[in-house]
């Protein structure tokens, strides 16, 4: 049985390790129990091999970089294993098809990163997976995310139906991380645009941008995680600790109860009759008026 996550109503948090852990499968480790420790929902590492994600002869420098930074299968496994017995959810993007296969009895929500967008042989093959798909949509336009949702739609009807399909707004500002470039307003045009749960996966410095997402009524948020910020691969310095992921996991949960349901009357367990009566103006004689006497504005105050 698929397990069905209320996107709309569940707060689900991840902590994106990504590639903080460059390479280091014991720092992989260490990352995961910061997570399991934060509070977060989940955490998420990214699954590929340098040779099935890019040319070592256009690129060599590129390849070195995904090489240095692969985890084996093996250890992926252990981390989903790992991250089980700490009672976090375990996700990967998978960047190939042998992966999905190798993690998706591990994975209960399938993450796609922003460049896969498009890919649709790796969308097909998730969305037949027929669990919970998590979107990135960096660097797309609206039609784009359309034509992707019609896509998985055409697939596996279902995940649209019971919107077990997330969209996340996103921007790509790694290495650039500007305030300007967040748009956070384009949450409200995404809801706007699909019936679907809307999320925010996060690339800026700190916890504000999320604190607002928040505030905006999101309940799924990625965030990328690290214990080091000054680390010299480019992400740790979009990333946010576990303190701050604490401080974030509190903050969210209390945004759903401060936004409330929107709907504009007093408040009656506290603005009760008796209370506006006594707040509430009333209309007196500035001074003794005769029966008969016509009542006009400069003969009353309130």
């Amino acid at each position: 049985v698929i397990k069905v996550i209320d996107f709309e109503k569940e707060l689900f948090i991840i902590a994106e390790i990504g590639g903080n852990h460059e390479g280091d499968f014991d720092y992989a480790k260490k990352l995961l129990l910061d997570a399991a420790e934060s509070g977060a929902n989940a955490v998420k590492f990214q699954t590929y091999r340098a040779s099935k994600i890019v040319s070592k002869v256009e690129n060599e420098d590129r390849w070195k970089h995904f090489q240095k930074f692969e985890l084996t299968d093996e250890q992926f496994i252990e981390l989903a294993k790992l991250a089980k017995e700490n009672n976090i959810m375990f996700m990967s993007s998978v960047w190939d098809l042998e992966s999905l296969e190798l993690l998706d009895p591990y994975i209960e929500v399938h993450k796609i990163g922003s460049g896969d967008v498009t890919n649709y042989p790796m969308l097909e093959a998730i969305a037949k997976k027929d669990k919970p798909m998590v979107i990135s949509t960096a660097m797309s336009t609206m039609e784009d995310i359309k034509e992707t949702v019609a896509f998985i739609e055409s697939v596996n009807p279902r995940l649209v139906k019971e919107k077990q399909v997330i969209l996340l707004h996103c921007v790509a500002m790694y290495g650039d991380p500007k305030d300007e470039y967040t748009n956070l307003l384009a949450i409200k045009t995404m809801q706007e645009n699909f019936d679907l749960p809307i999320g925010y996966s996060d690339h800026t410095n700190g916890i504000y941008a999320a604190e607002l997402a928040f505030g905006m009524g999101i309940k799924t948020l990625e965030i990328h995680f690290t214990d080091d910020k000054t680390r010299e691969f480019r992400d740790h310095y979009i990333s946010i600790t576990k303190e701050e992921m604490k401080e974030l996991v509190e903050k969210a949960k209390r945004a759903p109860t401060i936004l409330g349901t929107g709907e504009k009357k007093p408040v009656e367990a506290i603005e009760t009759k008796q209370r506006i009566w006594e707040f509430r103006r009333a209309l007196y004689f500035k001074e003794d008026a005769a029966a008969g006497t016509v009542v006009t504005k400069e003969n009353i105050t309130s």
